[in-house]
């Protein structure tokens, strides 16, 4: 029942919640509500214990709440966009779209031999199918602003599919500058990896998890492609510029994880109010729900989520406090914070008064999200700064990497600049940048 890693979940409900839960005697929405109706909190606005009430006042007043959110999302996007992406994007397939994503993932598998600049039968195929939408999708995709099928309304029911048909079009992207690498078209090669690396930008503007982690997927893939690009015998002097200029534009539109974990709260407050409304099973996937029955596991969860709801929402809403005023620091500043919570969790979780939705739904998987998210940003920096003194510009003060605190290690030698990813985790092999007489 963890909600960080499983695409999966809290998928029963669709546009009417139906089926699994019927509702509570209290339910004040209806039999025909929506998910999106949940976001107005009409029954956690009546709870009078002070730790939930006066923080959701003011979350009120910090305009913070779900449909202060969505509103929120909505203004800083442009209208226009919203039914053009909208339409390209429901052209394709869910079903097919996530099946191309599984069977595409071994590509990027940086263990795997041979795969390098990505020129099997099975790649050009992939990149066959999905060239026509990759060439249109440039154009409609990456507008200024674009307002993506956001449903912010609706917390984790929200249906987050559109973000796969997105890192399709960034796979046939690298697909196609592999292929211009074949016939050594490197500006071109580049150019497209540029395309990819932009729709991770667009993702990253869109404050739900399901889009920070595609895009997150989609800049390591393109690092990938990447460094066979930097091997290639035909990559010059005025590629490294370029991909210069792209990096740091990434980490120029790098947008504070504030808005993120803002509207994480809001949706973990959705998922609240429909567990006040009565709806615990539209929450779970029909696995888990017929699971659950079988067992009677679910008779039991039920009582023991409401017996601590308001205890436990008090909980979150006291955990996420902390989180949002810390997510302008970086992650080696917030660590400490996030463990404390998990231990707050572990020590309750031999009590009757467990907070079961924090624990187990909303906070689970926490700490190892930021921590994703901060590889991802750490990874971006460790290589802007590795390209910028290959290319003779190197920064006054090495930056600091957002994962451990510590500053990038370069090493600047005769013909190439090495780049280590000390302190971030995985195995991520020393980068190994080309310098050229011309910078």
């Amino acid at each position: 029942m963890q909600r960080f890693y499983c695409p999966t979940i809290l998928l029963l409900a669709a546009a009417t919640l139906c089926g699994c839960g019927q509702g509570s005697p209290a339910d004040p929405y209806g039999q025909g509500a929506t998910p999106a109706d949940y976001s107005q909190l009409k029954l956690s606005q009546t709870v009078n214990d002070p730790r939930v009430k006066v923080e959701l006042d003011r979350l009120e007043t910090e305009n913070a709440l779900p449909t202060q959110i969505a509103e929120s999302y909505r203004s800083r996007t442009d209208e226009t966009s919203g039914e053009q992406i909208f339409n390209f994007l429901r052209g394709a397939d869910s079903k097919d779209v996530e099946q191309a994503l599984i069977d595409s993932a071994h590509w990027w598998n940086p263990k795997s031999p041979g795969r390098d600049l990505l020129v099997s039968t099975q790649g050009q195929d992939f990149l066959s199918g999905w060239d026509m939408q990759r060439k249109a999708g440039r154009n409609v995709l990456l507008q200024p602003k674009a307002r993506f099928p956001v449903n912010l309304e609706s917390g984790m029911l929200a249906d987050p599919g559109w973000t796969s048909t997105i890192h399709c079009l960034a796979r046939a992207e690298l697909l196609e500058a592999a292929n211009q690498a074949r016939q050594n078209n490197m500006s071109e090669a580049v150019t497209a990896a540029a395309y990819a690396l932009a729709y991770a930008d667009q993702l990253n503007q869109v404050p739900t998890l399901p889009a920070r982690n595609s895009a997150a997927a989609i800049r390591e893939e393109t690092l990938i492609t990447l460094r066979a690009l930097l091997r290639h015998p035909q990559f010059s002097a005025n590629q490294l510029r370029t991909l210069e200029t792209v990096l740091k534009q990434t980490m120029q539109r790098w947008p504070s994880d504030t808005d993120l974990w803002k509207a994480d709260r809001a949706s973990g407050l959705h998922f609240m109010e429909m567990i006040r409304a009565g709806h615990l099973a539209s929450l779970l996937t029909r696995e888990e729900y017929d699971a659950m029955m079988a067992s009677g596991e679910f008779a039991k969860l039920t009582s023991s989520i409401s017996r601590n709801l308001t205890t436990d929402q008090a909980f979150y809403l006291d955990a996420m406090k902390d989180i949002v005023a810390a997510a302008d620091k970086p992650y080696y500043q917030r660590a400490e914070g996030l463990a404390a919570i998990n231990d707050a969790l572990n020590v309750a979780q031999s009590t009757d008064s467990y907070p079961i939705i924090s624990g187990d739904f909303l906070l689970s998987g926490m700490h190892a999200q930021q921590a994703t998210l901060s590889k991802d940003k750490s990874r971006m920096t460790v290589w802007l700064a590795a390209v910028q003194a290959a290319n003779g510009h190197p920064l006054a003060e090495l930056p600091i990497i957002d994962f451990s605190g510590k500053p990038v290690e370069i090493n600047d030698e005769p013909g190439q600049v090495t780049a280590r990813f000390e302190g971030i985790p995985g195995d991520i092999p020393d980068l190994v940048i080309p310098k050229f007489e011309s910078n």
